[in-house]
């Protein structure tokens, strides 16, 4: 028989050591511990030095308050803190740190040498901990402020250091963090430095454009779309990035609220449904979001490396960063890649030069007040951000067969405006090349009849060159050349109209032979809960027994060869992660499906009546500057970029 082992208290520096495990795991941890100290402090220029990853060498030098020196064993101390002091605290935290293991944890598995100095002191202090066992403390000469030099991270936890990655890979992580950091507090001056060799100097500025020029560079900066306003009592600010700025993660997406850097699934998620159709399958967008609402709304005490929170209403949350990104990256169309640069055009579109958004800490009740940035932001003006109004057009009435729809086609689904005073005359066409074929005098004898929305004034100087590949149109523009995919334009006018119909019809199919739908009790309850937003999105949904359901109806869009039970299920998901999108993503792929089929395809050949035709609608109708798959619809090469192919400059 098995002996049966007594139970025995542990030793302190075996506790030290567990404990260390939550909240170290490799040197990012570290880093992030000891600069969220330094933060807490009041530090307003923080330096972050690694050598080998941060195994072997890694420093933080802040000038914040300082540790008193009467209170610097206490520090190194598990659970001791000045930053809570009861319970109630918990659920009012304004601090990054908290928990009081930061200091204690590191010093448990490393040889740790901290350097502070008050200002009300006339020298520092230096005290030596290694493996959690304090040395000797002596004086120091420093300025105010803390050094803090972690060496040998897990010397005596070799089991743990051997799970650690090379020393490359350490500082790659490392740097991560440092840029979150950095987005994270731009009113901070950040200097990271790798080796010897500055990686990061934030400006320090408070101002989340400088700390993205600092992250990520101009352009880059240039290419993003700004998010700002109020939604379900939550203010959204910051950036994010589409197209070419989309990655092949999640690791470019960055979410901060009320200053402290968070991972959340649910918010990665409503960010890439408000930019579906301008991502490509597979690539995620990015982002710098920085949420503000109040601290008792936001639990933070989730898990020790505090880099999950939890909040009071997670679906309001996650539906105001959808609602407010998706009238951000809506209000780009491809009219304003045509016209750029171009001095006679007056932009319509173009945003009033903006102001720097500003991090804005909230205080505590007593604190000095400031202006918050919530008060200085309002919701935007809906009309500035919605789509053009096609409440005029006709009834379009979706084909039955996937044939492809001819450019003619598609304009006879706009109902002309001739008989509108203020529509000017069409853009005459600009004559092809004579070296350009000429295509089947049918087509070339066809007058497409197509109004401008713009004034006379605003007509595009574009010049048509011609087609390459017979799939790309050439357009010459100031000192541009622009490159059109004439499939990708088809395919967003028609996706467009296409999507604007099932928004406002909501159409549902009734199946020929009702579906069972095997359900368990918790889905049974999800479906009672959700019922009414079904039945508006399409679903006809009738309880069978106990464990069944009978789907009668399902959405027009998806067909009536679709398993109701995936689609059904599919639908509570979503809701039961309150996100209530419906099966969106779904819906538009169905929708997207149809237009590329019925989309003019590569290699087929367009009139110069066409042509222009397609050129007229692109900017009338303002469609986005990507087909619903997210890939460009134009790519443009300027004079500069083809005279340095050519050695003209340098």
């Amino acid at each position: 028989m098995e002996n049966i082992r007594p139970i025995q208290r542990l030793s302190t520096e075996v506790i030290g050591q567990i404990a260390a495990g939550e909240v170290v795991e490799r040197p990012a941890s570290a880093v992030k511990e000891l600069v969220e100290n330094s933060i807490d402090a009041g530090a307003t220029a923080i330096t972050v030095e690694l050598r080998e990853g941060g195994i072997r060498y890694l420093r933080v030098t802040d000038n914040g308050r300082g540790i008193p020196a009467s209170q610097i064993r206490m520090a190194f101390e598990r659970h001791a803190t000045s930053k809570i002091t009861r319970s109630e605290d918990l659920f009012d935290v304004h601090t990054l740190g908290f928990r009081g293991e930061a200091l204690a944890s590191i010093a448990a598995v490393a040889k740790v040498t901290c350097t502070t100095r008050t200002a009300q002191e006339d020298f520092g202090i230096r005290a030596q901990v290694d493996g959690g066992v304090m040395g000797d403390i002596r004086e120091a000469a420093m300025p105010v402020g803390t050094t803090i030099l972690v060496k040998d991270l897990f010397y005596n936890t070799p089991v743990r250091l051997r799970f650690l990655r090379k020393p490359p890979q350490e500082a790659s992580l490392v740097t991560d963090y440092m840029t979150r950091l950095i987005l994270s507090r731009p009113d901070i001056s950040f200097r990271y430095v790798n080796e010897g060799k500055t990686i990061y100097q934030s400006a320090g500025d408070g101002t989340v454009e400088s700390a993205l020029l600092c992250c990520y560079g101009k352009e880059s900066l240039k290419a993003m779309h700004r998010v700002q306003g109020h939604e379900n009592g939550v203010l959204v600010e910051g950036y994010v990035g589409v197209g070419d700025l989309a990655r092949g993660n999640r690791q470019q997406q960055s979410f901060f609220v009320n200053g402290r850097y968070f991972k959340d699934e649910n918010l990665s998620k409503a960010v890439e449904s408000a930019c579906l159709g301008l991502v490509m399958i597979g690539r995620f967008p990015f982002c710098a979001l920085y949420l503000q609402l109040p601290y008792d709304k936001v639990d933070v005490n989730v898990h020790p490396n505090k880099l999950q929170v939890r909040f009071q209403n997670a679906g309001a949350v996650a539906g105001a960063v959808e609602v407010l990104i998706r009238q951000a990256v809506m209000k780009q169309r491809l009219g304003d890649v045509l016209l750029k640069g171009q001095e006679t055009q007056p932009d319509v579109t173009q945003e009033p030069e903006r102001e720097s958004i500003r991090v804005v800490m909230l205080k505590r009740e007593g604190e000095e007040e400031e202006n918050t940035a919530a008060e200085a932001v309002k919701p935007p003006n809906a009309q500035d951000i919605a789509a053009p109004d096609l409440s005029h057009l006709e009834p379009v009435i979706l084909p039955a067969t996937a044939k492809t729809m001819s450019l003619r086609e598609s304009f006879g689904m706009l109902s002309p405006m001739a008989s509108s005073p203020m529509s000017p005359s069409p853009i005459p066409p600009a004559p092809l090349p004579s070296s350009a074929p000429v295509p089947p005098s049918e087509t070339t004898g066809t007058e497409v009849h197509q109004e401008s929305f713009l004034p006379q004034e605003a007509t595009p100087s574009l010049r048509f060159i011609g087609t390459a590949f017979q799939t790309y149109l050439l357009f010459e523009t100031g000192e541009r050349l622009l490159w059109v995919d004439q499939h990708a334009a088809h395919e967003r006018i028609l996706f467009d109209k296409f999507w604007k119909r099932y928004q406002g019809e909501r159409i549902s199919q009734r199946l020929l032979t009702p579906q069972l739908v095997l359900i368990s009790a918790q889905e049974r309850m999800l479906l009672q809960q959700w019922q009414p937003l079904l039945m508006e999105a399409g679903f006809d949904v009738q309880p069978f027994d106990d464990t069944a359901v009978a789907v009668h109806a399902i959405p027009t869009l998806f067909g009536a060869n679709e398993p109701a039970r995936e689609l059904l299920l599919e639908a509570l998901d979503e809701y039961q992660g309150e996100r209530g999108l419906l099966t969106q993503e779904r819906m538009r792929r169905q929708v997207a499906q149809m237009a590329c089929k019925r989309a003019i395809k590569a290699g087929d050949r367009l009139s110069e009546a066409e042509v222009q035709g397609l050129l007229t609608t692109m900017l009338e109708t303002g469609i986005m500057p990507a087909c619903p798959h997210g890939r460009p619809i134009v790519v443009e090469f300027s004079r500069r970029e083809m005279e340095k192919r050519f050695k003209r400059i340098q």
